[in-house]
């Protein structure tokens, strides 16, 4: 197998790091670009030293996978992904912080408001009386359920 591994061509890593891109495409798991870097990267050494071992291909690629991806982990800690905890990417009910809803049902304090066709739980953070079909502002989204401010 190492035999193998010493006569590959450049490409064969290129082929390699493809493949892993595609994987870590369609699993998005962030962990596989490390190791198809390394794989890139291994098409250059084999290119700079094409009469290097078997042994020690494997250990190069293990040594670059192993070190970018504490490297790119070290990165995404310091910088972050843009997915922080005030993110309201996987939040539908954070996305309404700021749009208006219309009353459907008022019962002094919480009742049920209506945005886009959907029917929310809604809080009021004042206690002013609400109108139905009367419109209300967005102020905090907790779960399922909507804080919302008379006009």
């Amino acid at each position: 197998m190492l035999d193998f591994i010493a006569n590959m061509s450049p490409w064969w890593w290129v082929a390699f790091a493809l493949a892993l891109g595609a994987v870590e495409m369609a699993t998005m798991s962030f962990f596989l670009i490390w190791p198809a870097l390394a794989a890139l990267l291994m098409a250059g050494v084999v290119l700079a030293w094409p009469d290097l071992s078997g042994a020690a291909l494997v250990a190069i690629f293990a040594i670059l996978a192993i070190g970018l991806t504490f490297l790119g982990r070290s990165i995404l800690v310091r910088f972050g992904d843009g997915g922080g905890p005030d993110s309201s990417l996987n939040s539908r009910s954070k996305q309404l912080i700021g749009r208006r809803a219309t009353v459907l049902e008022w019962n002094g304090g919480d009742g049920i408001v209506e945005i886009d066709s959907i029917r929310w739980k809604a809080v009021w953070e004042d206690t002013g009386a609400a109108e139905t079909d009367g419109k209300v502002n967005v102020t905090k989204a907790d779960g399922m359920v909507l804080t919302v401010r008379n006009d």
